[in-house]
This record gives structure tokens, C-alpha cells and sequence, in this order.
């Protein structure tokens, strides 16, 4: 990285001049040392700093197209477009119009992977989330072996994902990166997981997790779910209480109730 490449050459140099200057070796080392952490302090600032403007501009982006979104919501409200599936497929246009400006926001990072620490990764991390609700899961894969996993959501994706390719290796990765995540952030791990085991077939399994889960929180999905699965009710099981964060993962469809015609008597 420049930022320690640079830090390194100041202080060697630091230290150097001092030690010409006659200045004994301990007290040369500890100048050296000292300019050393000062670069690196003021660099990393720099960076963080920068990291942070881009950050907000891709927030801001996000929260303008929720903001229309919603605008559109009202008006479809006043002026129903003629049928839900309709006005979803007009809302979803502008969400995902909206995320791939979000996409192309993320290339101005690309100049800082020098200077910052797996900044690379933690990018391609929220490159992917875009590309996964777009649905684009060639490149959700290419970017999958390029990321960060350590918060839940990324995690969930990459469950998701493996279950969508029938891969293996999803009960490993439960246990290692979710086994210890409490109330709030185990909901939507525990829950994505107990459904892949119900899908399986693994009723018992899902039932022994959910026990786990409820000693952790008081979710009513985490506690409705587990009472269908002790009563075995395993067609109810169901994760749609958690909302937009469950299909996020792109596992299940938001249903659509059919409208009725009106019967319209003369």
C-alpha cells in the first residue's frame, strides 16, 4: 500500500537525518518511529475522510430513489395504474435504475485500493449486494469470492446464493459466521437457515435451531415459526413477517393479492 510504503520512507528518512545530525541511535530510531505513526495518522485521515464523502454520496443516491419511490407509491394511491403487478413492475424500474447509479458511484473508490486496507474487498461486498437485487447472479458470482463476509446480511446473501447453485459447505459456514450473533442481527441468519433445512426436509434440525434462536430473541417470526415447526405444521413455516429483508435474498416473491372485478349491476 502507498500510505505504508510512504510512512516507512519518512521515517527512515526522519531517523536518518537525525542520526547524521549527531543525534544517538536510540533517540534517531524514536524520531523515526514518531514520523513514522505521524504519516501514517495524517494519510489515513485523508483516506477515511474521502472514503466517507463517497460513502455519503452513494447513500444520498439510495435515499432519493426511496424517496421517489415513494412519491410514485402516493401517486399510484390517488391513481391507480390499473393493476398491482403493474405499478410493481413500474417501482421496481425505478429501484433498479436508481441501484445501478449506485453501481457506477462505486467506481470512484477504485483510485483509493492503494492507499486503504481491503477497501477493494469491502467495495465488491456492496457491489454485490446491488448486483444480487438486481438479480444479475453471474456477476453476483464473480464477485462472490472477492468480498468481506463479516456482517449478517453479507452472510445471508452468500447462504442464499449457495442454496440457489445447490452448493455445499452452507451448514459450515452457518456455524462459523452466525453461531454467535445475538438479538437483533441473528433473525434473518437463523431464519434463512431453518428455512433451507425445512426445504431439506430437515425438520428436526430446524426445529433444534429455532430453540437456539428463541433463548436469543423474541422475534415473532423466530416464535411463530418455531411453534409451526413443534406442531408439525411444516408447510406454514414462513419468514414473510420479516419483510423486505427476507425477500432481499431473492429466495421467495412478495405475493401479489388478486384483485376482484366489481360487478357492476344495471
Amino acid at each position: 500500500m502507498y500510505a505504508l510504503l510512504i510512512a516507512l520512507l519518512t521515517g527512515g528518512i526522519a531517523g536518518g537525518i537525525a542520526r547524521f545530525g549527531g543525534i544517538s541511535y536510540t533517540w534517531s530510531a524514536i524520531i523515526g518511529m514518531f514520523a513514522f505513526l505521524a504519516v501514517t495518522i495524517v494519510i489515513s485521515q485523508i483516506i477515511r475522510l474521502k472514503i466517507k464523502k463517497l460513502n455519503a454520496g452513494i447513500q444520498q443516491i439510495m435515499e432519493e430513489v426511496q424517496h421517489k419511490i415513494m412519491m410514485m407509491q402516493n401517486q399510484f394511491m390517488r391513481r391507480p395504474p390499473g393493476s398491482q403487478k403493474m405499478m410493481m413492475q413500474v417501482l421496481e424500474k425505478e429501484q433498479n435504475a436508481g441501484i445501478r447509479r449506485a453501481i457506477e458511484a462505486c467506481n470512484a473508490f477504485v483510485p483509493l485500493y492503494r492507499w486503504s486496507f481491503l477497501l477493494d474487498r469491502q467495495i465488491n461486498t456492496m457491489k454485490m449486494a446491488f448486483y444480487f437485487q438486481l438479480k444479475e447472479f453471474g456477476k453476483v458470482d464473480e464477485l462472490m469470492g472477492k468480498c468481506l463476509f463479516f456482517d449478517p446480511q453479507s452472510v445471508c446473501l452468500k447462504m442464499a446464493r449457495m442454496y440457489m447453485r445447490k452448493d455445499d459447505g452452507i451448514d459450515k459456514l452457518f456455524k462459523k459466521k452466525c453461531r454467535s450473533l445475538k438479538d437483533p442481527a441473528c433473525v434473518l441468519p437463523y431464519s434463512l437457515y431453518a428455512w433451507i433445512l425445512v426445504k431439506q426436509e430437515r425438520y428436526e434440525e430446524a426445529l433444534k435451531l429455532l430453540v437456539e434462536c428463541k433463548k436469543k430473541t423474541d422475534n415473532e417470526t423466530i416464535l411463530r415459526n418455531w411453534e409451526m415447526l413443534a406442531n408439525g405444521k411444516y408447510k406454514n413455516f414462513s419468514n414473510s413477517g420479516l419483510g423486505e429483508m427476507w425477500y432481499a435474498l431473492g429466495l421467495e416473491e412478495i405475493r401479489i393479492p388478486k384483485q376482484q372485478q366489481k360487478i357492476r349491476y344495471r
